[in-house]
């Protein structure tokens, strides 16, 4: 092992805003810029609770995930 630390890597709202918007499947939910994590959530949540079709909840399904990759992101990684 190494004397030296481990550093540590950063993100910042911004850094999460460009990776949201790479992932397109947020677009039509209000999108990702700025980074806001709760207006985010509540937009996909809303997509469950008008989900009258197999497609629209699989469509939630996906978008759910693409929001956990997201937040593990913010957890670990964004700068407080």
């Amino acid at each position: 092992m190494s004397d030296r630390a481990e550093k540590r890597r950063v993100l910042t709202a911004q850094d999460l805003s460009c990776i949201g918007q790479r992932l397109r499947i947020l677009d039509p939910y209000g999108g990702v810029k700025p980074w806001d994590r709760d207006r985010l959530w509540a937009a996909v949540l809303d997509v469950h609770l008008e989900a009258e079709t197999r497609a629209d909840r699989e469509a939630f399904r996906e978008l759910v995930g693409a929001l956990r990759v997201l937040d593990v992101l913010d957890r670990h990684f964004l700068r407080k």
